[in-house]
């Protein structure tokens, strides 16, 4: 009984695991797939929207981290 119990568990936790991560992860904002290089090059290059959606990158840090973006100045 209860290795039915484990597996009647398991087997519900497999069908709400993808739905709950696509909660998470497609909230509809438009920056949500970038990387933080990404975001990090298109802020550089003058996206103003950018900084207000993903609040979760220090861009005042973005040439310290990817030198590499100074070179497009």
């Amino acid at each position: 009984m209860m290795k039915m119990f484990f597996w009647l568990l398991f087997l519900i936790g497999l069908g709400l695991y993808p739905t709950a991560a696509g909660a998470q992860l497609n909230n509809g904002g438009l920056y949500d797939n970038y990387t933080e290089f990404d975001a990090c090059k298109d802020f550089r290059d003058g996206d103003e929207n950018i900084e207000e959606e993903r609040w979760d990158i220090d861009f005042n840090k973005c040439l310290e981290r990817w030198p590499e973006l100074s070179l497009n100045d």
